[in-house]
């Protein structure tokens, strides 16, 4: 039951995040550094370290599995659109399948650990 607060509570804030990046993205203000952006998504998962240890990992994965997608949602780009800029997008634009596996990994992974 509590796991799946966790679960709620990372949802939210992955909304959230892909929603202001997709703002600025709409206004073509482009991220220069993403510095800022890493240090309030690693405060956000530490907090949970306050809960459990192993949250803070199940609620990073849950992050990375599900941003991307939720920001291409809100830039109403197709759900496995890789841009041309990023270095994660860069790698895996020739490796879609494994870009896919890493994401369905991570999803089902960080929710085993939430919910165990």
């Amino acid at each position: 039951m509590i796991g799946g607060l966790g679960i709620v509570v990372t949802f939210g804030f992955t909304i959230m995040a892909a929603l202001v990046d997709a703002e600025h993205l709409l206004k073509k203000e482009y991220i220069d550094s993403h510095r800022s952006r890493w240090y309030l998504r690693t405060c956000f998962f530490l907090a949970f370290s306050f809960h459990n240890w192993v949250w803070v990992l199940a609620s990073a994965l849950l992050f990375t599995a599900l941003f991307d997608q939720i920001l291409n949602h809100f830039r109403t780009k197709p759900f496995w659109y890789l841009g041309t800029v990023a270095k994660w997008d860069l790698f895996f634009s020739k490796r879609k399948w494994l870009y896919i596996a890493v994401k369905i990994l991570c999803l089902l992974l960080s929710l085993f650990l939430f919910l165990y």
